[in-house]
């Protein structure tokens, strides 16, 4: 659950308005992983940045929609509401959290949705960030993860065929400079690149 001003907002099966029946049944599924859908409730942020500096954890990236509708209830008249809001929220997580950067349609600035290693990310509106059992920072929908007491998420994400080749951070380096062919990579991206690679940092 996110707070936002007097209103809360709650997430479940697609944009059904109360988690009672989907949150009692992770909290009790035998696997602790039952709960979870990479892709569709859970995301590994990536360990590039974008060519903003920023990490993008949004499931459908730069395709993400503009606004999106999420379901909220007035904690005060346990009104609840369909409200259109952004589709994404830029985030910035330091030692006391991770907070909204801007004021967003549902959300304040400094509103906390989570926690997370310290850098900008932007999430998919309606999720938070947290850490997966590998200890990266990980997007998560409101209706699941570490704040709703389940065990961080265990990626099972097979690694690139070409994981720990040459070929991986070339084929990473063309994809950053596909969309800004003079995006200027520096030596601590470039490592970045090569540790996802699987590859030495270079000193």
């Amino acid at each position: 659950m996110l707070m936002t001003g007097k209103s809360t907002l709650f997430l479940g099966l697609a944009a059904a308005l109360s988690t009672t029946v989907v949150v009692g049944y992770y909290a009790t599924a035998k696997d602790a992983q039952a709960a979870y859908v990479a892709g569709e409730n859970v995301y590994v942020c990536p360990k590039v940045k974008n060519k903003n500096s920023t990490f993008d954890c949004r499931v459908a990236g730069e395709a993400t929609p503009r606004f999106k509708q999420l379901p909220f209830v007035d904690r005060e008249t346990g009104e609840r509401y369909l409200e259109t809001v952004h589709g994404y929220l830029p985030v910035y997580c330091s030692d006391l959290g991770c907070a909204v950067v801007n004021d967003w349609d549902g959300f304040k600035q400094g509103t906390l949705v989570g926690r997370g290693a310290k850098a900008h990310y932007l999430i998919d509106s309606g999720w938070y960030l947290d850490f997966n059992s590998d200890g990266d920072t990980t997007a998560y929908r409101s209706d699941v993860g570490p704040q709703q007491g389940q065990d961080a998420y265990a990626s099972s994400k097979a690694l690139p065929a070409n994981y720990g080749k040459e070929s991986c951070y070339d084929e990473e380096v063309a994809s950053i400079l596909e969309d800004n062919p003079n995006f200027p990579i520096s030596f601590d991206m470039m490592n970045e690149i090569r540790v996802g690679c699987g590859l030495p940092k270079e000193e």
